[in-house]
């Protein structure tokens, strides 16, 4: 088993990829499975028609990543492309699945379907994945990683990176060698002749501070203590903040989250994240997470160092049962796009400690506006501005 990265940051689609390819070509036979993430900018059409060209029996799946995308051959910002090839030619099988979204979709039935149809295209029907790689358009990934999760009737490994534009302005998609799509779920599912390990975390510490989601709808939260949500934030924050649609949050609030209690690691409260994107014009604050009426919400923060190191931290946590005998293949890491874009002058240094971590095997990572992981305790889970990695190893 083999795994191959490479990224550029040529501005001409064409020739962007055709330099990633160039470093594929060194392996003689086409991938079983090809990850690929590249910014808006990039002509999407054009690099997925070329993939599918180049591998035709190739299982591709993808999506846009936010301002750049890492590999260990480096961080690269703007005008950049990242493709992950795995080679598995033992007994490895791997299958995707992409469908479109539209408000007459009932998700748990069309999630369900896509792993059906992912699982089928795998030839491993009957038995159970050893991961599952999710891309979802915003919106509905709680709902989506519920489903995956009862399909299954026990929590398979999860990692996934919801689709991300450079400015939240719905310039995303997600893709598959079947389909491009806008707005959507795909997935793919992984039976690797390997061993898989996987961490999900936040990094962010909890305050003293909580109060009660007493409104909600959806991802926009009114009230926290029957008190308007606004009012409530500036004053947990102390950030000058104005009010309207234009507001945009995104990068002014990447150090206080709220979170949510996810699980308990012997006693202690370990958190998923939800980032506030937006004042609306009615008074809620959207988040790009769920949080329902009645949850307990945290005053979270965070300091920068411990954004930089937090990716390192979360790969030695995947690698922490394996430490005398590791053998590393590669790996996937999802980084949130608001935390890249708070240490954006530190992505050097960051991805310097991530190849360390990871022993310098190759691996993949975009920038998304929502990470999907598998915490400690079992549970399958969505937030943000988390890290999320999955280590292939012997």
């Amino acid at each position: 088993m083999k795994i191959i990265s490479t990224n550029s940051q040529n501005n001409d689609s064409g020739k962007a990829l055709e330099y990633c390819l160039s470093n594929l070509l060194v392996h003689p036979i086409e991938p079983d499975i090809l990850l690929c993430y590249f910014t808006e900018e990039h002509d999407s059409h054009l690099i997925i028609n070329t993939l599918k060209k180049r591998f035709p029996n190739t299982k591709i799946h993808g999506c846009t990543s936010c301002r750049g995308v890492m590999t260990d051959h480096g961080f690269l910002e703007c005008y950049s492309i990242a493709l992950w090839a795995l080679y598995d030619s033992k007994h490895g099988r791997y299958g995707t699945s992409i469908a479109k979204l539209n408000n007459n979709h009932e998700i748990t039935q069309l999630t369900k379907q896509l792993l059906e149809k992912a699982i089928k295209d795998s030839g491993r029907e009957g038995e159970l994945p050893a991961l599952v790689l999710l891309h979802a358009t915003p919106g509905q990934e709680e709902e989506i990683i519920t489903a995956i999760d009862e399909y299954f009737g026990t929590p398979i490994p999860l990692i996934g990176g919801t689709a991300a534009d450079n400015n939240v302005q719905g310039k995303w998609c997600i893709f598959t060698q079947d389909d491009l799509l806008s707005s959507g779920i795909s997935l793919s599912v992984f039976y690797p002749s390997c061993k898989v390990s996987y961490s999900f975390h936040s990094g962010y510490a909890c305050s003293s501070t909580s109060g009660i989601a007493t409104k909600t709808h959806n991802r926009i939260i009114y009230e926290i203590d029957h008190k308007p949500v606004i009012d409530v934030y500036k004053q947990w924050t102390e950030l000058p903040m104005g009010l309207g649609d234009k507001t945009n949050l995104l990068e002014r609030v990447t150090l206080f989250p709220l979170g949510r209690i996810a699980g308990y690691m012997y006693s202690s409260p370990y958190f998923k994240l939800a980032h506030p994107v937006k004042f609306t014009h009615d008074g809620g604050m959207e988040c790009f997470a769920s949080i329902n009426e009645g949850e307990e919400v945290f005053m979270m923060y965070g300091e920068e160092e411990q954004i930089i190191s937090r990716p390192q931290r979360v790969i030695n946590s995947a690698i922490n049962s394996y430490e005398d005998n590791f053998s590393p293949i590669g790996g996937i890491n999802i980084f949130c796009a608001g935390s890249m874009m708070h240490i954006k002058t530190s992505m050097d240094a960051v991805c310097h400690s991530v190849n360390s971590a990871m022993h310098g095997a190759p691996y993949i990572c975009p920038f998304t506006f929502g990470e999907q992981g598998r915490f400690t305790g079992g549970e399958n889970a969505h937030g943000n501005l988390m890290v999320s990695t999955v280590l292939f190893h012997y």
